[in-house]
């Protein structure tokens, strides 16, 4: 399963450059991530992230979710509420871009769902 990729730009912490996993990104007091904890180990063990010093990212945390999923099966597979954690990270975005195969002739129930609980 693709990992939850998070960079965030703070120059007073000393494992820049290091990618971190989700517990330890979620007890960094200078990170914002501290609530994702309430999805559990199943989602913090796919949830990772690297701190950066790089200019460009002083007012940006940039994320990259897995992708979704079709089908019911694959989908059970998950041990977290994918689109509620999908809201977590669009509750505090100012712009969202949802990316999707166009060869495909429709998006998956997932997809549906992340879209309704973004909304």
């Amino acid at each position: 399963k693709a990992p939850t990729k998070a960079w965030k730009k703070d120059g007073r912490n000393k494992s820049n450059g290091k990618v971190l996993k989700g517990n330890s990104l979620t007890v960094m007091p200078e990170l914002p991530f501290s609530t994702l904890a309430t999805f559990g180990s199943g989602f913090l063990s796919h949830f990772v992230g690297s701190v950066s010093s790089a200019p460009l990212l002083e007012h940006v945390t940039l994320i990259d979710t897995p992708g979704v999923l079709s089908g019911e099966k694959q989908r059970l597979s998950r041990s977290y509420d994918f689109a509620e954690a999908a809201k977590w990270f669009a509750d505090r975005s100012d712009l969202i871009l949802l990316l999707f195969d166009a060869h495909k002739l429709d998006i998956s129930d997932e997809l549906k769902d992340v879209i309704e609980t973004i909304r």
